[in-house]
């Protein structure tokens, strides 16, 4: 998320719109700062307060946090704990896990969670690695909790994969999207022999089959040709909505300020020579509407 505020500090310098998929940290929402920045999802301030609104539900009112290190993480749990203290939900201990933990560090995340025996409920605010990276830890402690987490964990199965039984009764939220079937008609008839535009495509594939197409990994075997992307072993990311969003957004803000300002040509005329960058942010992006 830090990344997302370089690039968008830097575009604003230039006039340039930037439309975000995935950024939900609640700074992105200060316009004195990123007046050029726009998005698909919505800020975490959402899901801070509905998970708080869960836990008054279920009347859990001491709970420890542990928050991924950075925007996402650190403001969200932020958020979080403001909407908890008007619901007089006290916290044990808050923990956060940084960048470049080692597995030692999230083990000693679970021993403190630990030390507070009394707050069995844990609220996280975490990318999908650092969840993912926990439950392990959790499991290999035999610790159990109530997870109740954002959307960095979510709907994603890849998650709990291993350690099953210490996320059992965990309750995620997963922004409202809905699947978007030619994408996945699109994505499963890629291979690495005809998707040749994509140049990180063929390391995908050889990650994701755990092989090598041209043996460059001795330890790995050879692709079988016969290998494809199918329902077995594709899981379309609950983002992909967004993103699709985001790129329609775009191209319907540059397709509707070419036909205003170059109403006699399909092509760019000279008053879209030089783009001017706040008029097509103010009066195009944030205004368009498609389905």
């Amino acid at each position: 998320m830090f990344r997302i505020r370089e690039v968008a500090n830097l575009l604003r310098l230039f006039q340039i719109p930037q439309i975000s998929y995935a950024s939900t940290s609640a700074k992105l929402s200060d316009k004195s700062r990123y007046d050029y920045f726009a998005r698909t999802v919505p800020p975490d301030f959402y899901q801070a307060k509905a998970m708080a609104e869960i836990l008054r539900f279920f009347n859990w009112t001491y709970v420890s946090t542990v928050a991924s290190e950075g925007d996402y993480g650190e403001t969200g749990i932020e958020a979080f704990e403001q909407e908890a203290r008007l619901r007089n939900i006290c916290i044990a201990t808050a923990e956060k896990v940084g960048r470049s933990n080692i597995r030692k560090s999230y083990d000693s995340v679970i021993r403190e969670l630990l030390q507070k025996p009394n707050a069995r409920v844990v609220v996280l605010f975490m990318r999908s690695d650092d969840s993912r990276e926990l439950i392990a830890a959790a499991s290999r402690a035999n610790a159990s909790f109530t997870w109740v987490a954002s959307d960095g964990w979510g709907a994603q199965e890849s998650i709990v994969k291993g350690s099953e039984h210490v996320a059992d009764g965990a309750i995620t939220l997963e922004l409202a999207s809905q699947r978007v079937r030619p994408f996945d008609r699109y994505f499963q008839s890629l291979s690495p022999y005809s998707n040749h535009r994509n140049p990180w495509f063929r390391d995908f594939w050889e990650q994701k089959f755990q092989c090598s197409l041209q043996n460059k990994h001795n330890h790995r075997r050879p692709c079988d040709k016969h290998l494809a992307i199918d329902s077995s072993n594709y899981e379309q990311e609950s983002k992909i909505m967004f993103v699709v969003n985001a790129v329609y957004a775009m191209a319907h803000a540059l397709h509707k300020m070419q036909r205003t300002l170059c109403p006699n040509t399909t092509k760019l005329c000279d008053a879209m020579r030089i783009l001017d960058g706040k008029k097509l942010y103010r009066d195009y992006l944030l205004k368009i509407n498609f389905t």
